[in-house]
């Protein structure tokens, strides 16, 4: 099929992404899903505008161990620190941006100074 950019060959590989990359959209696809075949090239497209804050892969399910949280084609798991926030069973190109936009991790907006902290003993005047 030729939508697949990675291949992950066990677990530790899994655990191992999570731990390296904050943010990671994996999308699993099948050489037997036409679904696929749309999918992946919209979900390459998009994540390339979002390459340098989050890791996004697409990874054959024949070729990649199974993921629990996959039932079938095309899923997106969507990481951040570990931790799966969102799935996608199936989508279309407005809820790939969102899911994208919404995820996409940014610096906090606040400039204000970090409050000091306070001090164990009160002063005495």
């Amino acid at each position: 099929m030729g939508i697949a950019t990675a291949v992950i060959a066990d677990a530790e590989q899994y655990q191992q992404l999570l731990k390296t990359h904050r943010t990671v959209f994996m999308l699993f696809v099948s050489q037997h899903c036409p679904a696929c075949g749309e999918a992946g090239p919209l979900f390459e497209r998009i994540a390339g505008k979002y390459a340098s804050s989050v890791k996004s892969l697409v990874l054959d399910t024949a070729r990649t161990p199974r993921h629990p949280e996959v039932t079938g084609t095309p899923t997106l798991l969507v990481f951040q620190n570990g931790k799966m926030i969102n799935k996608l069973e199936g989508f279309d190109e407005k809820t790939l941006r969102e899911t994208f936009a919404r995820t996409r991790v940014s610096p906090p907006t606040s400039t204000a100074p970090s409050p000091k902290p306070e001090s164990r003993h009160p002063s005495h005047r």
